[in-house]
């Protein structure tokens, strides 16, 4: 299924329900927002993201995404991630495996990580004015998303500051998130690991428009150092959410598409230009996410 009617045929099934709100709802499909989850509270929450468009031949990926939460205080919340997920390349482009020049063809349901997650709360929105929290989240790698090549002990680590201001009595909500993640990668058949470094923007801003919905939208930006030192890319993607939250679950259904990409330099320092970068990343990027808490 493509996209754009994945997106409005989600959209149409959001619709059909209507239950009062509830906090702790995950508002956007990329970025966080400063709320947690209530002391003493558990949340379930299943994520589906489709990932699809490379430079050339043919990749569709689906990562699912399962996650536990618990409320260890009102202002700290722990989860467990486990992580799936499926690739369908042919004849498509990346830069880590060693038929990417060419493409490379694999078709492979896979185990892609296990983490755990923490989430502190300084500062509410609604008491404090604005909302700050820290994220810390340490991963065990098994599979590249975005290749399917398998991992040799590979794991890393996340970080987040998030900020959050509310605007017309919580009508108008927007997020910044300012994250990090430290990577060390050895491919099965490799001697040595390798060290990488994320650094993203995201920028979420929503609006509730009638009980229970909000519509908004993302910016999505990130850059990649291997050696922790060298710029390998910059990429950039933009798009639509619409938010549901109900008293017995919540749902946000997001679309990102990648406007810019800048490919930055290769192993040897040398820069490459292009206005896209889709040799190990997507074009497009479709989520869906439900939490139901108890």
């Amino acid at each position: 299924m493509k996209p754009l009617p994945t997106l409005l045929f989600c959209a149409s099934a959001l619709l059909s329900s209507s239950f009062p709100a509830q906090a702790g709802e995950g508002v956007f499909g990329r970025t966080y927002t400063t709320d947690t989850i209530p002391k003493g509270q558990f949340e379930f929450e299943q994520g589906v993201r489709s990932r699809s468009g490379r430079a050339f031949g043919t990749y569709q990926a689906f990562d699912f995404i399962t996650e536990l939460e618990y409320g260890i205080t009102d202002n700290l919340q722990a989860a467990l991630y486990f992580n799936t997920g499926h690739i369908h390349a042919k004849g498509s482009p990346d830069d880590d495996d060693v038929n990417g020049v060419t493409g490379f063809s694999r078709n492979k349901l896979m185990v892609e990580n296990v983490a755990v997650e923490f989430v502190y709360r300084v500062l509410s929105p609604y008491k404090d004015g604005i909302g700050l929290a820290f994220y810390f989240e340490p991963e065990f790698r098994f599979n590249d998303q975005h290749n399917g090549l398998a991992f040799d002990h590979s794991f890393g680590f996340e970080y987040r500051a998030i900020l959050q201001k509310n605007f017309f009595d919580d009508r108008l909500i927007v997020a910044y998130n300012l994250g990090f993640e430290t990577e060390w990668i050895r491919f099965k058949g490799e001697k040595d690991f390798a060290g990488e470094l994320d650094w993203n923007n995201e920028l979420g801003v929503s609006y509730r428009f009638v009980d229970n919905f909000y519509f908004g939208w993302e910016f999505r930006n990130h850059n990649e150092y291997g050696d922790f030192k060298v710029h390998e890319h910059s990429l950039y993607w933009t798009g639509p959410t619409i938010h549901y939250g109900g008293k017995k679950f919540w749902a946000t259904l997001g679309a990102l598409y990648q406007v810019a990409g800048n490919p930055g330099h290769d192993e040897d320092g040398n820069y490459i230009g292009g206005s896209r970068f889709l040799r190990s990343h997507e074009l497009w990027e479709v989520s869906l996410k439900i939490g139901i808490p108890f």
